[in-house]
């Protein structure tokens, strides 16, 4: 009993991201859902290892092509769930194939291999690997498997270079289209990512170490199983509060590149007057005090196109979007507290546009250099 419920256990985390990150929503984005298809193969993955491991042996030689399959798509999957939430806007066949083809050319190979082998034959082999008594089409079938495995471990390091990458632009884009810090700051991908490097260094090493290993000791693979769960269920939930910088919002037409000198001039008078309007939506009408403001929504207020808006805050206030909100929020915080000394961390975010009173401290440490505490100190001294 207890060992079907730990070789089961990933499986049902995963299962249940899958449910959860799938589910429809008005702001539920593309890479959310994408990591959603991404936890059904990784449950299909240990849902074979279960198979495996228990041993069901009638049953496992059936879903051997599925599972190598999925052991090698999850990885290419989850980089572009990283694009998706970097630098494309949808998964798109026509940009995303290349990305998935090598894993379905292997496994065509591999199934091709065991069928022309013989699938009798291949039943026994799956479990004794023993070369010396396999056909000619087994032995190419062992070879297609050696190649997936270098593969696999390919994959694995590719992710750890490139993730790097993806998440430096992630950071970038995030500060010019949130204005919670929460979300204009990578945390919770840089701990998702990590926790997905973590399992596929766990999954290399078990693969070198061979399934034959772990047979032996029904608690190697019970530990191996909890460690799996745990770096999954990170995966999911990291994956489920991040946001993308993209979003299905409708977006105007962008500005030309390379304007002409009245075209040039029409846009710095538009600029004025775009300036003015910004001026007046956080001075008169506080918009900063909605805590999930975003960059689409004021180009929406004030009918243009996002990367318009977040060229002229750039180049006026020398800030960025995030930053620009959250001048105006510690000045509300500022105020209140002046009005309110005894008014918790929590009102204050309440009242200031904060999405929470971690949030709240994190913006007045970062913008001030003081805790809230000293910020209190410091203005009712005065």
């Amino acid at each position: 009993m207890i060992k079907t419920i730990l070789l089961l256990n990933p499986v049902y985390v995963t299962l249940f991201w899958a449910i959860l990150l799938n589910i429809p929503g008005r702001n539920v984005s593309p890479a959310r859902t994408f990591l959603g298809k991404f936890m059904i193969f990784a449950g299909i993955v240990y849902f074979s290892h279960f198979v495996f491991y228990y041993p069901l042996k009638k049953i496992y030689p059936y879903i051997d092509p599925l599972y190598q399959f999925s052991s090698l798509i999850v990885y290419p999957m989850y980089y572009i769930y990283l694009r998706l939430l970097t630098i494309d806007e949808k998964f798109s066949w026509s940009i995303h194939w290349k990305f998935l083809l090598v894993p379905v050319v292997l496994v065509l190979l591999y199934t091709s291999g065991i069928l022309i082998g013989g699938f009798a034959d291949f039943k026994i082999w799956i479990f004794e690997k023993s070369i010396t008594q396999a056909s000619p089409a087994l032995k190419f079938v062992r070879f297609i498997l050696f190649s997936m495995r270098f593969l696999f471990i390919v994959q694995v390091l590719f992710l750890m270079i490139e993730s790097s990458r993806l998440l430096k632009q992630y950071a970038s884009k995030a500060e010019q289209f949130y204005s919670d810090i929460e979300d204009g700051k990578n945390i919770n991908v840089k701990i998702l990512n990590l926790s997905m490097i973590l399992t596929g260094i766990c999954s290399i090493t078990i693969a070198s170490l061979g399934r034959d290993f772990f047979k032996k000791d029904p608690t190697l693979t019970g530990f191996a199983s909890i460690i799996f769960s745990g770096l999954l269920f990170i995966v999911g939930y990291m994956g489920y509060k991040q946001k993308s910088v993209y979003q299905l919002t409708p977006i105007l037409q962008e500005e030309p590149e390379s304007p002409t000198h009245e075209e040039q001039v029409q846009l710095e008078i538009s600029g004025n007057i775009l300036i003015n309007k910004i001026k007046d939506l956080f001075e008169k009408q506080k918009i900063y005090l909605n805590e999930s403001l975003t960059i689409v929504d004021l180009a929406n207020i004030t009918g243009t196109n996002r990367t318009y808006i977040s060229h002229i805050i750039n180049q006026h206030y020398q800030q960025n979007f995030c930053t620009f909100v959250n001048n105006f929020r510690v000045e509300e915080v500022k105020r209140v507290i002046l009005k309110d000394p005894s008014a918790t961390n929590q009102i204050l975010a309440e009242k200031c546009g904060f999405s929470s009173a971690d949030s709240l401290k994190r913006v007045i440490k970062n913008m001030t250099g003081m805790s809230v505490t000293e910020l209190k100190n410091s203005l009712l001294k005065k």
